[in-house]
């Protein structure tokens, strides 16, 4: 008992320091949607392919979009011109702070792009100068011969080694597929018990397809690669490259900064999820405890403490499914909405009689009708209670049937429980014979407890009681009334009773008088087995007797 307090204690303390933060995780993450949204992205202005820098904010009609691609088409334009690039620099124009080639404006440097780069106009225009001046000497140099060959140069050997290792990958393909012909016959099925799940040669063949897939995803992925560094090496397709490029890392980079900024999220839904898993440790430990009987409470039985259990457990993590969801990825997006939706509907038209089976099993729980192990009569089924779920009670009948009942009819059905008194007060079994008027009550009721007594599982004490039911036209309804402790066996102790009271009336000679007889006695032989009648017996003829008072009297008047 000392261990199970301690135990409780421990848990108890637990659960209230990870509660804590349970509490706190609203509050951090409502400060968390307070604070303000991450920069914008930005569109790059590039030289052939490689980006300068971003320009953020539009001006006027101009978005930003437009003057990026604007600035990016002036620089390009210098490439091919002899104008003096060291003449770049950041001076002030009529629209503000400019970047500019003697009197060319190349770009404008507003102060909404200062603010974004945390700086100073004109700090801001004389480091794009020396971007710019940088990034157009470099492609300068990009044109010259010298350049381009060794620009050849690196294509033909990358080209050299993209065709060894699609020869490489084609070997090994091939390889693997002749290794995997080789072995099928020999390879062993899936099999659980006696049932084969799926045969060896299907397992080559789903082998076998996904080598193929797979070599032929590495080589669109080997040649996709290939194409974006060949065109890499040269001014005019480098900006192509780049764009292959990013068809690919655009999206894992999106994925990977997607997976970041959910991340805070992530360690809510975790702390949530362990703080609840704890908290239904506790509830399951107090019950068990309840259960066992070490810890009472005051009108709660130990049968309750599993069912509730199950409900607490179901209410706790639908509170916990309604504090995770805000938290969920997407949880706000159409799409996510629309699936509860459409879940909560499905739910709602298909759940009603479900719902209604479980209210109903909760009130049969808690109304004590009858347990696990009790032989009841529901309607017109009796069995043994085997199961009794949230939706349905299972019964298992004397024939080895089982019957599965809705809890919905059985509360609106009537329940007879055989087990529930049998252990403190014991059962009364009872049967009825009918015997006629010229055999003496008193013997009659001294037979049935005779036979009740010699009947198995048959208490001795309280001894077996007998009651007149009806006093009938030519028998009387005799009830024999015995107490058992054993309800599960009532079927067959019933049989047991009913041969017992055959056997000691057959032997005292009393004939039961069931089925009824509807004829004059004297002329009809004995509604007994042979072996209890007597070895002389004969039945008796009819008596014809002269009535010599109503003689008399006719001879008188004569």
């Amino acid at each position: 008992m000392l261990r199970s307090a301690r135990r409780l204690f421990c848990a108890a303390l637990l659960a209230s320091l990870l509660f804590a933060p349970l509490i706190a995780i609203p509050a951090a993450a409502q400060q968390a949607s307070s604070e303000p949204s991450e920069t914008p992205v930005g569109y790059p202005v590039t030289v052939e392919g490689n980006e300068i820098f971003r320009i953020y904010e539009g001006i006027g009609s101009f978005t930003a979009q437009d003057r990026a691609a604007a600035a990016s088409a002036r620089l390009s334009k210098l490439i091919y011109t002899s104008d003096d690039l060291s003449q770049i620099k950041g001076a002030d124009s009529p629209y503000g702070t400019s970047v500019m080639l003697g009197d060319n404006v190349l770009l404008v440097v507003t102060d909404d792009d200062a603010r974004q780069y945390h700086t100073s106009r004109q700090a801001l225009a004389n480091y794009l100068a020396t971007r710019v001046r940088s990034a157009l000497m470099q492609a300068r140099s990009e044109h010259t011969p010298r350049f381009l060959i060794q620009a050849a140069i690196k294509a033909t050997v990358t080209l050299a080694v993209y065709l060894a290792v699609v020869w490489l990958v084609v070997r090994i393909g091939r390889w693997l597929l002749q290794r995997l012909h080789a072995i099928a016959t020999r390879m062993r099925g899936i099999r659980i018990q006696q049932s084969q799940i799926m045969a060896g040669e299907r397992i080559a063949a789903l082998l076998t397809t996904a080598v193929r897939l797979a070599r032929v995803l590495v080589l669109i992925s080997l040649t996709w690669v290939f194409l974006a560094t060949e065109f890499n090496y040269f001014p005019w397709t480098r900006e192509h490259g780049q764009q292959l490029l990013n068809y690919v890392v655009r999206p894992v980079r999106f994925v990977g900064l997607a997976f970041l900024n959910y991340l805070p999220n992530l360690f809510y839904i975790a702390v949530i999820v362990v703080v609840m898993y704890y908290i239904m440790k506790l509830v399951r430990l107090l019950l068990r405890e309840v259960e066992h009987g070490n810890l009472r409470i005051s009108g709660f039985y130990p049968e309750w403490a599993q069912p509730t259990y199950k409900i607490v457990r179901f209410l706790l993590i639908a509170f916990t499914a309604v504090i995770v969801y805000p938290y969920l990825p997407g949880e706000n997006s159409p799409a996510f909405k629309g699936i509860g939706i459409f879940i909560g509907v499905l739910f709602s038209l298909g759940s009603t009689s479900a719902v209604a089976n479980v209210v109903a099993g909760v009130i049969l729980i808690y109304t004590r009708g009858f347990r696990v192990g009790d032989w009841v009569r529901i309607g017109d089924n009796m069995g043994e209670v085997t199961a009794q779920t949230m939706l349905a009670t299972h019964l298992k009948t004397i024939k080895n049937e089982e019957i599965i009942i809705p809890n919905s009819v059985i509360l609106g059905s009537y329940v007879t429980n055989y087990s529930m008194l049998a252990q403190n007060d014991g059962l009364i079994l009872y049967t009825s014979v009918t015997i006629g008027y010229d055999q003496p009550w008193r013997k009659i009721h001294e037979l049935l407890i005779e036979a009740g007594l010699k009947t198995k599982n048959i208490l001795q004490a309280p001894a077996p009681f007998v009651l007149q039911n009806a006093l009938d036209d030519s028998f009387v309804e005799y009830e024999i009334n015995a107490y058992t402790d054993k309800p599960l066996l009532m079927v067959f102790t019933y049989s047991d009773l009913r041969a017992n009271i055959q056997d000691v009336f057959f032997n005292a000679g009393v004939e039961i008088m069931s089925p009824k007889f509807h004829a004059v006695r004297d002329g009809n032989r004995a509604a007994m087995p042979e072996e209890f009648l007597p070895p002389d017996y004969r039945p008796r003829g009819f008596r014809i007797a002269r009535d010599d008072t109503a003689s008399a009297a006719s001879g008188g008047k004569g």
